[in-house]
């Protein structure tokens, strides 16, 4: 999902006191846990049988509950919250009035942890809404609150080209081949990246502007070649939780 705008300077969560280990640790992320019952289907299932270690929630959505409950039954499923500012396109918060902002970012964080029974083990957003001058702060000073990571501000290395439409509305399913995948993991460096995907099942609304591609993300994400690939790197996959225990 492209970014709403960019990111020039801003102070990360401290870093760790030990250097990063030499090995490569990936997060693959799965956006949009709770849309519907599809993407969740599919998210569920790139997790089961394939390569995703971790999930990110949108709690206002209709399927939200019903994900939280799947996700429970899969202890090695980390999950996050994946703050929105709209749904499906239609924005409900003014992003520049930055009250505004920060009211809903605490009133989704205090939903979170009304269903899960947690705080999130990471935070991101809808449309990297998070990374905009101004409301990025409130996202770190949210992260410093609940102890967790703010996706792309802290040392995790964001990685989000794993993506089916390089430009809104114009699908390139290359990008999403098991061929993209491939090389995409194996250019990563030593340290920890999170790798994020959008898998799920074909949807039946009309306005799904990323359906097809989903479906194509989550073969590539199960195949097998993808996880022959990771043991032949030396590619240890972990989710958020893991990363905070490495911290400490």
């Amino acid at each position: 999902m492209s970014a709403l705008g960019a990111l020039a300077s801003m102070p990360a969560l401290p870093l760790p006191s030990r250097a990063a280990p030499p090995d490569r640790l990936v997060i693959v992320n799965a956006d949009d846990l709770g849309m519907s019952g599809e993407i969740d289907r599919g998210i569920l299932e790139a997790h089961d049988r394939g390569i995703v270690t971790s999930a990110s929630l949108l709690v206002d959505s209709p399927d939200a509950e019903a994900a939280v409950e799947q996700a429970r039954r899969r202890p090695t499923l980390g999950l996050g919250i994946h703050v929105a500012f709209d749904t499906r396109g239609k924005w409900h918060v003014n992003v520049q009035d930055l009250d505004a902002a920060k009211r809903e970012i605490d009133r989704q964080l205090d939903l979170f942890v009304r269903m899960t029974g947690g705080p999130p083990d990471h935070i991101d957003s809808h449309h990297h809404v998070h990374r905009l001058f101004n409301v990025a702060y409130l996202f770190l000073n949210a992260g410093r609150r609940h102890r967790v990571p703010v996706r792309g501000l802290t040392e995790v290395v964001f990685v989000g080209r794993f993506y089916g439409q390089p430009e809104f509305g114009k699908t390139d399913l290359t990008k999403i081949s098991v061929e993209a995948l491939s090389g995409l993991l194996q250019s990563l460096k030593p340290g920890v990246t999170e790798v994020s995907c959008h898998p799920g099942t074909l949807e039946s609304r009309s306005d799904a502007v990323y359906n097809r591609e989903r479906e194509v993300e989550l073969q590539t994400l199960t195949d097998p070649r993808i996880r022959g690939l990771i043991a032949e790197e030396g590619i240890r996959l972990i989710n958020y939780r893991d990363y905070a225990r490495l911290r400490s």
